[in-house]
């Protein structure tokens, strides 16, 4: 099976795709790319897009059976199902869709034992996104800028990795206030990353984190608040203290085997000069401390998905204990 990437280049797709993980700047990007090759612009007649937790195989199913009108073939595009994730009978359907029919499935998380993605796998194509590591993300900068008739030197880039993290989609807002910014010159230097960009989530997450290791609640509680006001949801803030802890223990764990600055970013996939940052930081928790701090993170999201708690208050009180304890 070609991989998504080659079917682009040669307009050769498969009916079934699945495009999933944690960069969702990539799963959109790659769910655009293949409603703009199988799809007509504004042509909701034989486009329909499927989205949320609460969606019924069934129906899905009876749009999929409708041929196309006026077109060579109809696409679905499904996002954030669960289907690949929970049990479903969505696999039950698969095999009914006439051939005329695309389906695309967008999904942030997947079990590879679900009976559907064992369907995918061997029927569709499945792409991973994963987060990328400093030097793609960089390349990808150049690249960006570069449709915008700009260079960004490296420096520039670097500062905005340590600033923004690793994240596309913020990289991508950022790096259009640079382009912007910067107006007909052509080159973007790392002064004016320091004039325009704030890196107002990352940071707010390190000085978070510090204040956790202190004790200090009421200053971890408006550093949470302060990124509230920034427009994060508090899942996404969840989602982002969760991967800044799991650094933090593979900073401890691979340094206590013998990994230099250079082995540390590339298997943990973070800049090589933020490596000391967070290398410093790590000192300030013990391996049980921050095994805990996961745990209470599964414990709470379980409380918000559960509908026992609301998203921002699960996250409130989660601070909360992990700084008690």
């Amino acid at each position: 099976m070609k991989t998504i990437t080659e079917q682009l280049k040669t307009g050769s797709f498969s009916q079934f795709h699945l495009i999933y993980g944690e960069e969702g700047y990539m799963t959109r990007y790659y769910t655009t790319c293949l409603k703009e090759k199988l799809s007509q612009p504004e042509d909701e007649m034989n486009c329909t897009v499927f989205s949320g937790d609460k969606l019924n195989p069934s129906a899905i199913a009876d749009v999929g059976q409708i041929l196309p009108f006026l077109a060579p073939n109809r696409l679905i595009i499904i996002k954030n199902s669960g289907f690949f994730k929970n049990a479903s009978d969505m696999a039950d359907f698969m095999d009914s869709f006439p051939d005329t029919t695309y389906l695309v499935f967008a999904e942030r998380e997947v079990d590879k034992r679900n009976r559907l993605y064992k369907w995918m796998s061997k029927n569709g194509c499945i792409t991973e996104c994963k987060q990328q590591n400093a030097v793609m993300l960089e390349k990808w900068m150049a690249g960006y800028v570069k449709r915008a008739g700009k260079t960004i030197s490296r420096e520039a880039a670097e500062s905005l990795l340590e600033r923004i993290g690793m994240n596309m989609e913020m990289l991508s807002a950022e790096l259009e206030k640079l382009i912007a910014y910067t107006g007909e010159r052509e080159r973007i230097e790392v002064s004016d990353v320091g004039e325009i960009s704030s890196g107002v989530t990352v940071s707010r997450i390190f000085d978070m984190i510090d204040a956790v290791a202190q004790g200090e609640r009421e200053k971890a509680l408006a550093l949470y608040h302060d990124l509230l006001a920034n427009r994060e949801s508090p899942m996404s803030i969840l989602y982002l203290f969760t991967r800044h802890i799991n650094i933090l223990l593979q900073i401890k764990e691979l340094s206590a085997i013998g990994y230099g600055r250079g082995e540390l970013a590339k298997s943990i996939g973070i800049p090589p000069f933020t490596v000391a940052k967070y290398g410093k930081q790590a000192e300030m928790f013990s391996r049980k401390n921050l095994l805990a701090m996961l745990e209470n993170r599964a414990d709470y999201e379980e409380c918000f998905k559960s509908g026992r708690l609301s998203d921002q208050l699960a996250v409130e009180l989660f601070l909360m204990q992990t700084i008690d304890k």
